[in-house]
């Protein structure tokens, strides 16, 4: 249910936002006009979860991660993110995660009161410290980033992560320069390395258009 309603609200509130040109009450001058409108639109998301979960005994206590990004003008990626699921860049033939999990055991090791190795292993893993419903007024995380010719941009929730190493990640990523086919192996190799989630994977590619599709897109012709 409270992911139903975070992708839902998040999605027609920015695309509503997004037409109509509205800047949000809170503006970050720090990021671009789309980044707030993304991150005001998941905080729209953050208050109806919050009321469905307060009103109804039976939605008590919901919630859900959310890293939602955009392909702006100029390049331009632009990301809103709360909770522990991740957007990574993939680049040449590295791999680097954009996000920053809210979760208790990396809390620590941002502390130094784990290392990376400590935490993936650690029981408290689940435990968040934000997600969206979960609190009254959240913060959300914004991040964003110019994009270059191939490069190529992964959100996954924990399911895979947890499951697969980062090194077997861009492994897959690069024997497979399909989208599709690249999401179909990571899943695979999640999964035969035990699979303790449910895994979701999003993989998209920047690419260079032709001069010819240029102009197809600026004058909307037909072949």
């Amino acid at each position: 249910v409270a992911s139903n309603i975070a992708v839902t609200v998040t999605r027609d509130k920015f695309a509503e936002m997004l037409a109509t040109q509205i800047k949000p009450p809170e503006y970050d001058e720090n990021f671009s006009l789309e980044a707030n409108q993304l991150a005001f639109a998941a905080k729209l998301a953050n208050s109806i979860i919050h009321e469905a979960a307060t009103s109804d005994k039976k939605n008590k206590g919901m919630g859900t991660t959310l890293s939602a990004v955009y392909f702006g003008k100029k390049n331009k990626l632009s990301i809103a993110h709360i909770g522990d699921s991740r957007v990574y860049l993939a680049r040449g033939s590295v791999l680097k995660q954009l996000t920053t999990d809210h979760s208790l055991v990396m809390e620590h090791v941002r502390k130094g009161v784990m290392t990376k190795e400590q935490a993936d292993r650690s029981p408290l893993q689940n435990i968040l410290t934000k997600a969206l419903g979960t609190q009254k007024n959240p913060s959300i995380d914004i991040y964003e980033l110019l994009l270059e010719a191939n490069d190529r941009i992964i959100l996954c929730t924990d399911g895979l992560f947890k499951a697969i190493s980062e090194e077997d990640m861009m492994r897959v990523i690069m024997e497979n320069l399909d989208d599709k086919t690249s999401c179909q192996k990571l899943v695979e190799t999640a999964n035969i390395n035990g699979g303790p989630d449910n895994i979701t994977v999003i993989l998209g590619s920047v690419t260079k258009k032709s001069l010819k599709e240029t102009f197809k897109s600026m004058f909307n012709l037909e072949k």
